[in-house]
C-alpha cells in the first residue's frame, strides 16, 4: 500500500474517532500507536492500517503455495517462475523490475523484518508421502533446509533436486535413509552423515497422504489474517508496555454491559486524556482568563483525578452509591484501585457485570453534569448525580443485562437483589 494511501486512511480513522461522525480536525488525545493495541493491553483494538496490509500481502503468498492450478496461478507463473509455488523463501530471487507494484509489495514479504524472514520461520511443510517435498532445499525438519545445516553434505550429494519420498525407503515397518555422495567421505564427514541420520531417524511417511504446508502461528496449520496480523504485532511494535496491574484494568472495563462509547470514555479518562481545564491547558486551548477552577469544589484546579474522585462533591457521589450498593469503601488514592474495589466486592458474575455498569455509569454522570453546569449553566449537585446514576444505570440494565427486569424502585432499593434474578 503506498505510503499516502496508508496516511490518509489513517487520519480518516482518527477523525472519526475524536471528531465523530462529522469529521474534522479534532484534539487527538491519545496517541495513535496506543489505540491500534489490543484491548487487554491498554488499547481500542483497532488494527494498524500497516500490518493489515501486509497480513493480506501474506494471504497471497499463502495462496500460491495451496495445491490446485487456478489460472490466476499459471499467469503468475508464466511471467516470475514456478518458484513462487514450490518455494516460502523468496530472498535469493531477483525481483523483476517490471513487475507491478501488487507483486513487489508481495516479493517484499521476506524482509519486512531486518532480523529474519518472518513468512519463512511461520510457513512449515508438513509431511505425507514426502513426494512433493525437496529433501535439501525445503525446511521440513529442524529450525532451517537441510542445505543449511548441514551444507557440507549438500555440496556432496548426487541428487541435490531429490525428495524426501525418494531418499526413504521403507523395508517393513522400518524407514531407512539412501544416500549417494560423489565422493568417498572422509571421517569428519562420516561425522555428519551420522548426526543427519539421527535427526532424521524419528520421520515416518504416509503413502497415502499429500504433503502439505503448515501456517506455525495456527494451532490447526492454518493461514488466517487475523493470526499473520498478531505475529507481526509482537514482531514490529516496540511500545512501552502497561505494568501488569494496570493493564488487567484495562482489559476489564471491556467487561462492562455499559455502552461501548461510555467505556471508551473512561478508557480515556484512565489514560487521563479528557477534555479537563488542566489538561486543556497543557495544549494550549484553555483561555487564559476563563475560569480554572473545579465546578465542585472553590479554589482546586480541575484535573481528572480532582473532578472524579477527590473533589468533596465527587466523594459525596462515591460514597453514596457504595452505600446504595450494600459496600463499604475508603475512597482510594486512584480510580485504578476503585475499580478494583468494586469489581472485587461483587459476589458473582452477574452482580460483578452490574457494578461495572454502575461504575461506568457514574464516571459518565460526572462528566454530564460538569459539562452541564459549564456550558449550560446547570448545577453540580451530587445528589441530582446519583439520582442521574441510578437511572441511567436502570435503563442499561434493562437493555443489556441478561437477568430479569426489575422495575425502578427496586432498582433504587436494592441493586444487588435485581441483579441475582
Amino acid at each position: 500500500m503506498p505510503v499516502r494511501i496508508r496516511k490518509e486512511v489513517v487520519r480518516i480513522q482518527r477523525e472519526f474517532l475524536w471528531g465523530g461522525v462529522r469529521g474534522g480536525k479534532k484534539v487527538s488525545w491519545i496517541k495513535w500507536s496506543v489505540v491500534c493495541k489490543a484491548k487487554s493491553k491498554g488499547g481500542l483494538g483497532v488494527r494498524d492500517v500497516s500490518l493489515v496490509n501486509l497480513s493480506l500481502l501474506a494471504k497471497w503468498r499463502w495462496r500460491l503455495l495451496l495445491p490446485g492450478r487456478a489460472l490466476w496461478k499459471d499467469v503468475l507463473v508464466a511471467k516470475y517462475g514456478d518458484h513462487i509455488i514450490h518455494n516460502v523463501d523468496w530472498s535469493g530471487f531477483r525481483t523483476p523490475s517490471s513487475g507491478s507494484n501488487w507483486w513487489k509489495d508481495i516479493c517484499s514479504l521476506d524482509s519486512v523484518l531486518e532480523s529474519k524472514n518472518w513468512l519463512v520461520e511461520s510457513v512449515a511443510r508438513k509431511l505425507g508421502n514426502g513426494l512433493s517435498t525437496s529433501f535439501w532445499l525445503t525446511k521440513w525438519i529442524g529450525d532451517a533446509p537441510l542445505s543449511v545445516l548441514f551444507p557440507r553434505l549438500f555440496s556432496l550429494s548426487n541428487f541435490r533436486d531429490s525428495t524426501v519420498g525418494d531418499l526413504c525407503i521403507c523395508h517393513g515397518d522400518a524407514w531407512t535413509w539412501s544416500f549417494s555422495w560423489r565422493r568417498a567421505l572422509f571421517q569428519w564427514e562420516e561425522a555428519l552423515v551420522v548426526l543427519l541420520r539421527e535427526l532424521l531417524a524419528p520421520v515416518t511417511l504416509s503413502l497415502e497422504v499429500e504433503d502439505k504446508w503448515s501456517w506455525v502461528p495456527d494451532p490447526d496449520g492454518v493461514f488466517s489474517v487475523k493470526s499473520a496480523y498478531n505475529l507481526l504485532v509482537e514482531e514490529l511494535w516496540i511500545e512501552d508496555d502497561l505494568d501488569e496491574d494496570v493493564a488487567v484494568i484495562f482489559d476489564h472495563i471491556w467487561e462492562s454491559p455499559a455502552p461501548s462509547k461510555v467505556i471508551a470514555f473512561s478508557w480515556q479518562l484512565l489514560y487521563d486524556r479528557i477534555p479537563t481545564r488542566s489538561n486543556l491547558d497543557v495544549r494550549g486551548i484553555f483561555v487564559s482568563d476563563a475560569p480554572w477552577e473545579c465546578v465542585g469544589c472553590v479554589g482546586r484546579v480541575e484535573t481528572s483525578i480532582h473532578l472524579f474522585l477527590h473533589c468533596p462533591s465527587a466523594m459525596m457521589v462515591w460514597y453514596d452509591i457504595f452505600r446504595w450498593l450494600g459496600v463499604v469503601i475508603v475512597i482510594p488514592h486512584s480510580l485504578f484501585s476503585l475499580f478494583e474495589v468494586l469489581r472485587g466486592s461483587a459476589r458473582n458474575a452477574k452482580v460483578r457485570q452490574g457494578f461495572l455498569l454502575i461504575w461506568h455509569a457514574t464516571l459518565w454522570s460526572i462528566w454530564k453534569a460538569r459539562n452541564s453546569s459549564i456550558f449550560a449553566n446547570g448545577s453540580f449537585s451530587p445528589k441530582e448525580i446519583v439520582d442521574e446514576i441510578k437511572e441511567v444505570s436502570w435503563k442499561w440494565s434493562l437493555d443489556r443485562l441478561k437477568v430479569a427486569p426489575s422495575l425502578f424502585y427496586e432498582w433504587t432499593w436494592d441493586p444487588g437483589e435485581c441483579l441475582l434474578r
